[in-house]
């Protein structure tokens, strides 16, 4: 029997689907041609993570993925950047998601990896998608088995870093002849524990020269995440040109973060003023429901069709908060506080979209997109004063939230002999409507925008082309970041929204060069106007911080991006991948007009070893620098994560274990001096974590 393998990896956007084909194994009597698994597929607008080819990445979250994507980088909040920019819209199997940033990323610590297929960070989208992130996009693609009769997946694993960490659950499908049923359920348990210190100085003046008061707060936290997702529906065939497809998905958990620590305010001669024994446990629960209804017609053979896809979610939301401090240095007496932070959110979208060949080599893409959003937030925040809890009015607020997006779009393509062309154009009509009833305040608000884009390819030969590509995008604040209600981390630091945010308008260029499959480079500009900027604002009369959002006038982030891969033996790849980028920001921040700007590099080193034919490993290593985040620094860091995989029970089966963050050096330490404050924040965080999992296939 003879026998060759290949990579099934491309540079640019050969394949009409956006997708990369899977993986196959086919059969010519005598003759199995292999294509070997890669992990990264760069393509022109987009890099394709193939996390179903990673072993470092199995028995982790989504989360965890993304924080090894690369390119991509996670905040300690769950807060997502490509190439050192914030602002970066998250979709489902090419849905965008409607959660805010916090639900989203408790969300994705509860969506297992072993239900990831690939990800997708599309930096420069067409006009078919939303124009919303200026970033980019990061799609994630989850399995979804399609083959005959009844197949399917069981997983479980089992990860102890500080705090215990389970998954296990299943993936099962049904196909026969025109109808199908699918569904899945995993059940996951996140144990995790942070260290947190958090620095504060206040100066007498902006020249920083006599310090006013100094703030220094410890804590360590304790967060165990529960979670039940599940998913089933159905498939029918029409006809062989009309395909149908029902579903619902169900996202039920619970949050605890339980955080004991210190707080000591110390004077301007260095005494200390302020000593305090703080405790804060918040509770939180969500009920996300969601009801899909799909489907796709063929008009011909020729390539027209129709792809239409109806979408309602509700989701409920819960927080209790409580939070407690004990003076011991002095009088001063701090109050408890609890809170209730209830949230309603219901979100219908709709769309179709049409592809209609009309010349030889030739076709336009054209849809309609309707999404209507609303967000109820009723909070109550109490203190404990005279042996009773009181209602705070200052922090209490009713907030509601309205949101209607209607969207249109046209996209054509035209393949010359060497040269292909994709331009399009995008318009979305806004309507918002916030209203405060607490304060009996309504703001509405509506706006037009169209978003251009425009990409090209030229290909030299069948191994050299290059190509340059333009998009218009749209940041627009969530309800959340307008919303004036108050986040309590504790007794001394909470978070508000800002009502009076408008959107970040984002122009981004970029042009490239790649040779075959294996290297690729490019330089790329991004202009924002109106950016978001996070501030905080320090009280030395009750030794409280507050951080809110502000627009500032715009700000530029530009570098270049490599990537390589290399084949250095039969049993050993490479996937190298090099970005250097810079952040620039103008406009007055905090009577602070400038921002110096940090020249960022970011390596991330991908090596996959063949063993045997049963037995493989792979070793990750990605490194960052110091780069900006808005007002803030953030000092470097480092990842290094092992793993080893070994098929068994006929290959039907495959044991994995392996090991993140080995030299626990992936940790987010930042800092930041403007105004008369700086501020030095560290989060050790728990990310070396050791997990073996297995995996059968049905």
């Amino acid at each position: 029997m003879l026998a060759f393998s290949v990579y099934d990896g491309y540079s640019q956007t050969e394949k009409e689907t956006d997708s990369i084909v899977e993986t196959t194994i086919n059969a010519l009597d005598e003759i199995v041609i292999s294509k070997k698994k890669v992990l990264y597929t760069q393509k022109s607008d987009r890099l394709v993570f193939n996390v179903e080819n990673s072993i470092v990445s199995e028995g982790g979250t989504a989360l965890d993925v993304l924080s090894r994507a690369p390119g991509v980088v996670v905040s300690q909040d769950g807060d997502l950047s490509i190439r050192g920019q914030q602002g970066v819209a998250v979709m489902i199997n090419g849905k965008l998601t409607q959660l805010s940033q916090k639900e989203l990323a408790n969300y994705l610590k509860t969506t297992t990896s072993s239900n990831i297929k690939q990800i997708e960070v599309i930096t420069n989208p067409s006009s078919k998608y939303d124009a919303a992130g200026k970033a980019g996009i990061i799609n994630i693609i989850l399995k979804k088995p399609n083959a005959s009769g009844l197949k399917g997946t069981a997983f479980a694993s089992y990860g102890r870093g500080r705090k215990n960490r389970t998954n296990s659950g299943f993936n099962l499908n049904y196909n026969k002849d025109k109808w199908g049923v699918f569904g899945n359920y995993s059940y996951t348990f996140r144990g995790e524990e942070e260290h947190k210190t958090f620095n504060q100085t206040q100066y007498t003046s902006l020249t920083h020269q006599e310090i006013a008061s100094t703030n220094h707060q410890t804590s360590i936290t304790d967060e165990p995440l529960t979670s039940n997702n599940f998913k089933i529906g159905t498939q029918y065939e029409v006809s062989p040109k009309t395909n149908l497809e029902l579903y619902v998905d169900a996202k039920i958990g619970r949050y605890q973060n339980m955080a004991d620590g210190t707080n000591k305010v110390f004077n301007t001669t260095n005494q200390l003023i302020f000593d305090a024994l703080t405790y804060n446990d918040s509770k939180e629960k969500w009920f996300d429901y969601t009801y899909a209804f799909s489907g796709t017609h063929k008009f011909n053979d020729e390539g027209k069709n129709m792809v239409f896809d109806f979408e309602y979610e509700t989701s409920k939301f819960r927080s209790n908060q409580f939070q407690s401090a004990d003076n011991t240095a002095n009088a001063t007496v701090v109050n408890d506080r609890r809170g209730y932070i209830p949230s309603q959110l219901r979100v219908f979208t709709g769309k179709v979209d049409f592809v209609n060949p009309f010349k030889e080599k030739q076709s336009i893409e054209w849809g309609f997109k309707a999404s209507i959003k609303n967000n109820d937030n009723p909070s109550v925040y109490e203190y404990y004063e005279n042996n009773q809890w009181l209602i705070d009015f200052n922090s209490t607020n009713h907030f509601e939230y309205n949101e209607q997006i209607y969207a249109a779009y046209a996209n054509y393509k035209y393949q010359l002999e060497k040269l292909n062309i994709q331009a399009g154009l995008r318009s979305e009509y806004t309507a918002i409507n916030i209203d405060q009833k607490t304060l009996n305040e309504e703001h509405k608000d509506d706006y037009l925008k169209w978003f251009p884009s425009l990409s090209l390819k030229y290909e030299f030969t069948s191994n050299h082309s290059a190509h340059a590509s333009y998009s218009k995008r749209i940041n627009r604040p969530s309800q959340f970041d307008l919303n004036p209600f108050r986040f309590y981390d504790d007794s001394f630091n909470y978070s508000q929204g800002n009502p009076n945010l408008i959107p970040e308008i984002t122009h981004a260029m970029e042009i490239g060069y790649a040779w075959k499959s294996n290297f690729m480079a490019s330089l790329y500009f991004n202009s924002t106007k109106d950016v978001f900027t996070e501030v905080y604002n320090y009280n030395p009369d009750n030794n409280t911080t507050i951080t809110t959002q502000i627009n500032v006038d715009k700000s530029y982030n530009y570098g270049v991006n490599i990537t390589n891969t290399a084949e250095l033996n039969k049993w050993w790849s490479v996937n190298t991948l090099f970005n250097v980028f810079e952040n620039k920001f103008m406009g007055e921040i905090l009577n602070s007009n400038t921002i110096d700007p940090i020249m960022t590099v970011n390596l991330s080193v991908q090596n996959s070893f063949t063993i045997t034919e049963t037995l493989k490993a792979e070793g990750n290593a990605q490194y960052q620098s110091k780069s900006n985040l808005g007002i803030y620094q953030r000092d470097g860091f480092f990842d290094f994560s092992i793993g080893i995989s070994k098929q068994v029970l006929a290959k039907k089966g495959s044991i994995k274990l392996n090991f993140t963050d080995v030299f626990n050096t992936n940790n987010f330490y930042i800092k930041s001096a403007v105004a008369q404050t700086t501020i030095d924040k560290k989060y050790d965080l728990d990310n070396r974590i050791a997990t073996i999992a297995f995996t059968y296939r049905i």
